[in-house]
């Protein structure tokens, strides 16, 4: 058992319930069952005469026309705004052919009108929301003067039933507005935190890009220097031939000075290509052994136990060299880290992804440090060995190809490192 592993990659922010056009099919089944209840319910309720067939025919109509629009409505599409007008006015049309038939302007359920029109306020721009409470006006004039009156068993009880009327009219006014307007704006809240996000990971892209071209830079410039190292060390181990114990030594100079110009040679060929693009099918389990054979070569200081790769064997992701040194990054950091140097890899599939744990003993990564992985630092910390922008440059690859990058606190002390990645047509 350990912590939850807390998350370094970029939060995925809610989703909002749906476009405008679904709100407004959901909301349209309160007003059919509304129309439903009052054709129904009011004569054994109230006691007041309403032709009830034609206001179950307007609901059964509106009904079906919102089930039209319902099927007709495409996952991912977004409704224009003539489109929201128009089933609004559809509304607006149904509950006046309703309010013709009970009332018109005497009914307090006129003020219905008003939920649909801060609905229209909300999802609609000014010149459309203009128009809806234009109509709605006018709509309200002429109910005023045409309409069929209700039929009341006891006239002496009118004022009775407008002044309940108007109390349940406000009730269901204030509910509807205060539903809609909360969903919607919960909606733009996560909008904005869509386009915070979005921006915070252009502006760390941007300063990626820029340390990948000094790094272009610094390849080319340090090709020079490698090569002269190279020289002096074959001339030094052509004048200690007869000591094995500086020859060994010397054979280790050597072994990294070529993996230094290995790197920069990946670093130059691969400069300017797409990361996911230029990536490959690769085997799991070889992707990984391969990569742990590279990290105790370069470092032979460096114990690693990794799990068998065996049940890994069938995996396959899509990966480049971005990728890779992202991951060696993170094991060369634990290895770092610890202090006898022992890393521990833990690799496995998780449903359609590959999970690989990198544990270590070190003091754990320092909070100022895993808040600013979003953000390339400023400046360098010379009190501090490294880390920030080596994860940096690591969460930017792992997320590029869909992955994410998690730590927790290890049991007994240091840090879990867990990576995952979408395997390849798991």
């Amino acid at each position: 058992m350990h912590t939850p592993p807390a998350s370094v990659s970029s939060p995925r922010p809610p989703r909002p319930g749906g476009n405008p056009l679904t709100r407004l099919i959901s909301l349209r089944w309160y007003t059919v069952l509304a129309m439903l209840v009052l054709a129904v319910g009011a004569a054994p309720a109230l006691s007041i005469r309403i032709p009830a067939v034609p206001i179950l025919l307007i609901a059964a109509t509106l009904g079906l026309w919102n089930l039209l629009t319902r099927r007709l409505l495409r996952p991912g599409d977004e409704p224009g705004p003539w489109s929201l007008l128009l089933e609004l006015l559809i509304d607006l049309a149904a509950w006046s052919a309703v309010l013709y038939l009970t009332g018109g302007a005497t009914n307090p359920l006129i003020s219905l009108f008003l939920p649909l029109i801060a609905v229209g306020a909300a999802v609609l721009p000014v010149m459309q929301t203009w128009l809806l409470a234009l109509v709605s006006v006018g709509v309200y004039s002429l109910l005023w003067i045409y309409h069929q009156p209700l039929g009341l068993a006891d006239p002496t009880r009118a004022i009775d039933w407008h002044l309940a009327g108007m109390w349940g009219t406000f009730a269901v006014s204030a509910l509807v507005i205060t539903w809609y307007v909360s969903r919607m704006t919960a909606a733009v809240r996560a909008r904005d935190l869509a386009l915070a996000q979005a921006r915070e990971r252009r502006l760390r892209n941007e300063r990626i890009v820029a340390m990948a071209n000094l790094a272009a830079g610094a390849a080319h410039e340090m090709g020079t220097p490698l090569g002269t190292m190279r020289l002096i060390l074959d001339n030094l181990q052509a004048q200690c031939c007869d000591d094995p114990e500086t020859r060994e030594d010397l054979g280790i100079m050597a072994q990294q000075i070529g993996h230094c110009r290995a790197i920069l040679s990946r670093l130059t060929a691969s400069g300017g290509q797409a990361r996911v693009e230029a990536g490959g099918a690769l085997d799991v389990a070889d992707w990984l052994d391969d990569l742990v054979m590279t990290v105790e070569s370069q470092r032979p200081d460096v114990s690693i136990d990794c799990s068998d790769t065996a049940p890994l064997g069938a995996l396959r992701m899509v990966a480049d060299q971005s990728l890779t040194q992202a991951v060696h990054n993170l094991i060369n950091n634990a290895a770092t880290a610890s202090p006898d140097r022992h890393v521990a890899i833990e690799a496995r599939r998780n449903g359609d992804r590959f999970t690989l744990d990198i544990l270590d003993r070190g003091p754990g990564i320092p909070a100022d440090i895993l808040n600013t992985l979003h953000h390339a630092p400023a400046q360098r910390d010379p009190g501090r060995d490294g880390l920030g922008i080596g994860l940096l440059l690591s969460l930017g690859a792992i997320e590029a190809f869909g992955g994410t990058l998690q730590y927790a606190a290890r049991a007994g002390g240091g840090t879990i490192t867990t990576v995952n990645l979408p395997l390849l047509n798991p």
